[in-house]
Order: C-alpha cells, then sequence, then structure tokens
C-alpha cells in the first residue's frame, strides 16, 4: 500500500500507525509523512449539508477568512473516511459524519478547519530526505507537525472570534489516546488555550496601540464580510 504525502490532523487517533522493526508492506514503499487521502463527495451528493458550501454557507466563510489571514489559497471538499485533513496541494478535506454531527457548532468546525490550515503552514522535508528518515524520526516529525498545527488553531481561533473550548471539548471527548504521533490530551489543550490565551493579548495590545491608526493590521482590521 502506497501512502500519499497527505497531512491528517484530526483522523481517528486510534488508527495511528506503530513503529514496528520489522517492515511491513506499507513501510517497504516510498516514506511520507501522511497517509492515504480520503474519498471525495460531490456536493450534489450531500444533500442539506451542501448549504455549508454555499456562497454564504458556514465552510465557504471560514474557507476565505482563514485563507485571508494566513495569506493561504486552500480549498476544501468533503469526503468520507475522515474527520478532516489536508493535503499538500493545500487541498482540506472535511468529513460529512463530522460535518453532519456539528454542522450547528460553528465554533467546532472552525477550530477543526483552524487546525488544518495549521498543517498548511508546516514546512515539509523534501520527499527523499524523508525518505532517508526512520519511522522514529518520521512520527518526531509528524508530533511537531500537530504540536504547530494546535498552537496555529488557537491563535486563529482568537482572530476568528470563537472560544477555543469548543475545539478542546471535541479532541478531548472520549479515552486518552497518547501516542507516538500525538501528545497527550492534557497537553494538546494546553497548548490550544495557551495559544490562544497570547493571541487575544496581541489584539488587545494592537488595538490599543493602533487605536487611531489609518493602517490596517491583522489583528485590528475587520475580517472578510460574511456577505462577500
Amino acid at each position: 500500500m502506497r501512502v500519499e504525502n497527505t497531512s491528517s490532523a484530526l483522523t481517528n487517533l486510534r488508527n495511528a500507525p506503530k513503529i514496528s522493526s520489522r517492515p511491513t508492506q506499507a513501510t517497504e514503499g516510498r516514506k511520507t509523512l501522511g497517509e492515504t487521502p480520503p474519498v471525495k463527495v460531490p456536493l450534489d451528493q450531500l444533500g442539506a449539508l451542501s448549504g455549508l458550501f454555499g456562497r454564504a454557507g458556514v465552510v465557504t466563510r471560514l474557507t476565505r477568512k482563514l485563507n485571508r489571514l494566513k495569506h493561504k489559497k486552500c480549498r476544501v471538499t468533503p469526503a468520507k473516511g475522515t474527520i478532516a485533513c489536508v493535503d499538500s496541494d493545500g487541498l482540506v478535506y472535511l468529513g460529512v459524519d463530522f460535518l453532519r454531527a456539528y454542522q450547528n457548532r460553528e465554533d467546532v468546525v472552525a477550530g477543526v478547519m483552524a487546525h488544518e490550515w495549521g498543517h498548511a503552514c508546516a514546512e515539509r522535508p523534501d520527499p527523499d530526505e524523508v525518505d532517508q528518515m526512520n519511522w522514529n524520526d518520521i512520527f518526531a516529525l509528524r508530533r511537531e507537525h500537530e504540536t504547530l498545527a494546535d498552537d496555529i488553531s488557537g491563535r486563529l481561533l482568537a482572530l476568528l472570534g470563537y472560544s477555543p473550548e469548543g475545539l478542546i471539548a471535541f479532541l478531548t471527548n472520549g479515552k486518552d489516546t497518547h501516542n507516538l504521533k500525538y501528545h497527550s490530551k492534557k497537553t494538546r489543550s494546553e497548548i490550544i488555550r495557551q495559544a490562544y490565551g497570547d493571541e487575544k493579548r496581541k489584539i488587545a495590545l494592537a488595538k490599543e496601540m493602533f487605536r487611531n491608526s489609518l493602517y490596517a493590521n491583522d489583528h485590528t482590521s475587520q475580517l472578510i464580510d460574511e456577505d462577500v
């Protein structure tokens, strides 16, 4: 099985691969930092969920705002077999089951999407360099990417005006699944809250310093209007 270069952030933690000293079919191919991309779901098969991807839908609005804040051009597609992940081309996959369950929890959807934008900001080593790494180094790097994504998600939620508690509750629901890819739920929660608090303090300071400024900045300028 060939593993594609997809940075999966919020797939089921219990399915995270385990390191083994014996090569498997997956490790005999070219090594990557991600998993197999999920299957896309056409919009015309979403039913009522298709409204989330419409011009004024939650997913569309959040995509515009996140791209603006991180100077990205990520796109979003509904998918099955995942909660959320992003590939190396900036395509974000949002799971239809996740959207169906949380379509009325905009704070949770925003947090999950912000986490994927965090992955999109991570620097990826050259594929040849990854192929020369051992699996311990690969999983250490993947954990660094997850930590960065958690940190960025907390900061983005502050800029977007959402509380981080919805994302934290979503990530920490159920049994702890601390493994080679993820920090413990407690540590992840602390990372998100710390980043959120740091960004809120920066926002307050910027508003105080640039209260009468004519120059827009990321902390005091208005986010893209929902109707644009």
